[in-house]
């Protein structure tokens, strides 16, 4: 757009001298004076103001760059299926767009998977079977959530799933679940179906007494993470289990937001597990922050050993 705007001010511009110069005497130059005045104005304001100024797109984590890169190229290699499985697709597709939407044809193929699902769908009821994401469809599965079955309310989150961020409230419901393993699934589909509304309830998830209800609660927080989860992530880097510190760590280089700075570097320093090492220097670098020269205490004792021997 600015450069747009740059382009008619200098033709406008070019216009009124060579209008100037050939025909001083026209009627035509106070008209095309006073748009030039006009133009002349909007770039001082837009280089005042930057009212045109192009909107800088979100600079993206590198180690979110890799698994973006991943889901993208399941999906590809999905749609080549002759049955591809389009909710495993769109769902890929539409957490890499909720990222960035101008992810080389994530939205072309966003869109052809979309078709391929509709067509499914027009096939199966022409046939005479049954159809899902019908709302009566959906109701069924509320129905189904106050189950005896542990299993049956398990199965419930899968098909949840495939109805995107309507299904968020029934999943909130289905992480209060007496059943670990349910509430294990319903963080899972929650980090999939996404949306903000998810978050502080993957939070709560985040504090459950079921080590793997936390696991998967930190993993999908890494999808929806934004600003108002960077304390609770925070709180998890003292987590008990490794998988909840890794997952935390991901989440907060994910998140882009430098108060995990002090709490990563803390943690880098005194976590005495390899991996979720591993896992705080790759969100330190998502971050863009420095930690080579940061040595744990172990390691600056053996390197005072060196040095004495």
């Amino acid at each position: 757009m600015r450069r747009f705007i740059i382009l008619l001010f200098v033709l406008t511009l070019i216009a009124t001298i060579g209008v100037s110069l050939i025909l001083p005497n026209s009627h035509v130059i106070r008209p095309i004076l006073i748009i030039t005045v006009v133009w002349i104005v909007i770039v001082v304001l837009d280089r005042t103001f930057g009212l045109f100024k192009p909107r800088q797109r979100r600079r993206i984590p590198f180690s979110q760059v890799a698994e973006i890169e991943r889901l993208y190229f399941r999906s590809i290699r999905e749609m080549l299926n002759e049955f591809p499985d389009t909710v495993q697709v769109i769902n890929d597709l539409q957490r890499i767009l909720s990222i960035d939407p101008y992810y080389k044809n994530a939205r072309h193929y966003l869109n052809r998977a979309l078709i391929l699902q509709a067509e499914h769908n027009e096939t199966r009821a022409a046939a005479g079977m049954h159809v899902g994401h019908s709302r009566a469809e959906f109701m069924r599965l509320q129905e189904q959530l106050i189950d005896p079955d542990a299993a049956v309310r398990k199965a419930v989150v899968m098909e949840l799933i495939n109805y995107g961020e309507v299904a968020i409230d029934p999943l909130i419901a289905l992480l209060m679940d007496e059943d670990s393993d349910v509430r294990v699934h319903a963080a899972t589909a929650l980090g999939w179906v996404g949306g903000k509304d998810a978050i502080q309830p993957l939070l709560v998830a985040l504090t459950d007494e079921n080590p793997y209800v936390r696991r998967y609660a930190a993993r999908a927080l890494c999808w929806v993470v934004d600003a108002t989860a960077v304390d609770g992530l925070v709180s998890a880097l003292g987590d008990e289990d490794t998988y909840v510190r890794r997952y935390a760590a991901r989440a907060l280089g994910w998140s882009q937001d430098n108060r995990a700075v002090k709490p990563l570097l803390e943690l880098l320093v005194k976590d005495d597990n390899s991996i979720v090492r591993e896992y705080v220097e790759t969100a330190l670098d998502d971050l863009d922050i420095s930690h080579r020269s940061i040595r744990r205490p172990d390691q600056a004792k053996e390197k005072d050993t060196a040095e004495v021997a």
